[in-house]
């Protein structure tokens, strides 16, 4: 019997040194390729939390163009209403003879002995209500005047908030370096899903070694970074760039041509071509703060969807460092 005990631990001593030192690479192998993800996948919430904080910093900046178009949209409307008001006075002061100061000389004379012959009172009546029309067109004049200048600077605002966003997004639209690390960070994930298997397989207990289910719990949360969220980064940057763009050669346009419209040139040119010049401006100008409105909030709409991407990134990035 002894010599039966003594020949099977000849045996199988061999075997069970050969399983240790396989366990042993195993082990030693599987830390190695953690140290690699250590190196990889740390510091990768950095970078995200910076393009985060960009987005943020832009979609304040075209938010701010955005209301800045619209403002100058409501002020062109409103210029629209004053203007039409204008014209609307300027007829009944015509009507009462105030646009033409040679009526007098012109009139006939039973025209002039009937207009003399008129009760005194009712020519005051008359006068005093063409002063008050003439006061009231005053007032919308100056109205209209002062609208056409901020729609004016409010388009010149929102180019240049344009202006700021498109430079933002351009500058960090390239987002090739989180890529490369991402990418450097999956591939040592999974490497070491595979070195944790391999261990597994060569006789490393789980319940032994409680580093094994350490290790488990960064390859779950180490994988859940995905470069396709990165490439959205970089595609919807690349739209708030080019919204921005856009908005602000709109901005631009419509700044010049607001000032074209608001010019005393224009404004005091009563010819039916010159009034149509004007009115024709304006509604240029108006078109102008309409479209910028609109191509601000379309940025603005993108850059809070990177806000909520790059939040869900910072997410998995700080819970995968948090198992390092």
């Amino acid at each position: 019997m002894y010599r039966f005990f003594a020949f099977f631990l000849a045996l199988t001593m061999p075997v069970m040194a050969v399983a240790d030192d396989a366990g042993d690479a195993a082990l030693a192998e599987l830390y190695e390729t953690y140290e690699t993800v250590r190196q990889f996948c740390d510091g990768i919430s950095d970078r995200i939390s910076s393009v985060s904080g960009v987005s943020k910093v832009n979609t304040a900046v075209t938010a701010t163009g955005t209301v800045t178009a619209g403002g100058a949209l409501v002020a062109g409307i409103m210029k629209s209403q004053t203007d039409k008001k204008i014209e609307e006075l300027q007829k009944k002061i015509c009507e009462r003879g105030g646009c033409d100061p040679d009526k007098v000389a012109a009139m006939s004379d039973e025209e002039f002995l009937h207009s003399v012959a008129q009760p005194f009172i009712r020519q005051m009546e008359l006068d005093r209500e063409l002063q008050r029309l003439q006061a009231e067109k005053d007032a919308a004049t100056a109205k209209s005047k002062k609208l056409g200048n901020w729609r004016t600077g409010l388009l010149v605002g929102t180019t240049a908030t344009n202006v700021a966003s498109a430079i933002i997004a351009g500058l960090n639209r390239n987002q090739s370096d989180l890529i490369q690390q991402i990418t450097a960070c999956n591939t040592a994930v999974d490497k070491l899903r595979v070195a944790r298997t391999a261990a597994i397989n060569s006789g490393v207990d789980p319940i032994e070694n409680p580093m094994i289910n350490e290790f488990n719990t960064t390859i779950e949360s180490c994988g859940a970074l995905n470069v396709a969220d990165v490439e959205k980064i970089e595609k919807r940057m690349t739209v708030v760039m080019g919204t921005s763009i856009g908005g602000a050669v709109i901005g631009a346009v419509g700044a010049g041509t607001s000032i074209a419209a608001n010019k005393d040139s224009v404004r005091n040119d009563d010819t039916d071509a010159g009034k149509q010049k004007e009115k024709n401006l304006n509604t240029a100008a108006n078109v102008s703060a309409g479209l910028a409105t609109a191509t601000g909030a379309v940025g603005t709409g993108f850059n809070i969807s990177l806000i909520t991407l790059t939040k869900k990134m910072l997410k998995s990035a700080e819970q995968c460092e948090g198992t390092l």
